[in-house]
């Protein structure tokens, strides 16, 4: 059995890793379900996968994956701004594309006509009587 987990510990790393992720982005999705504005709440949503699940090299060999927020944050952190850059550049194409895709989601609901409202108008709550 141990020999199984030191073959593939990097996967089974990566399978906790996406597990964890999933389960942080199902938070994620309950507390942003309370913002109203739809643009604002997909866009929050959106940029928690971007941070999440992108990811990049590690170190100098295309061998080895992590995430790209902490390839950016260790390469700041060690060497300095312009090592950085490597997993900041992967986090800015990752966000533009997601940008692209929530544009596209909404351009698409605008020309179908069924496009709800950016910020709905919430039913007003019923009065209740006053006691005599």
């Amino acid at each position: 059995m141990a020999d199984f987990f030191s073959n593939y510990e990097y996967v089974i790393a990566w399978g906790v890793y996406f597990t964890a992720g999933f389960g942080c982005c199902v938070v994620w999705w309950k507390m942003t379900s309370f913002i109203s504005h739809r643009g604002w709440r997909e866009l929050l949503r959106g940029i928690a996968v971007v941070v999440i699940f992108t990811p990049w090299y590690a170190g100098e060999s295309p061998e080895f994956f992590a995430p790209a927020i902490v390839v950016l944050l260790m390469d700041l952190l060690l060497e300095g701004a312009k090592a950085g850059m490597k997993g900041g550049i992967a986090l800015l194409f990752s966000s533009f594309v997601m940008l692209l895709v929530l544009t596209a989601r909404l351009v698409r609901s605008n020309r179908k006509g069924t496009s709800r409202p950016a910020c709905p108008e919430r039913p007003k709550e019923a009065t209740r009587p006053e006691r005599p």
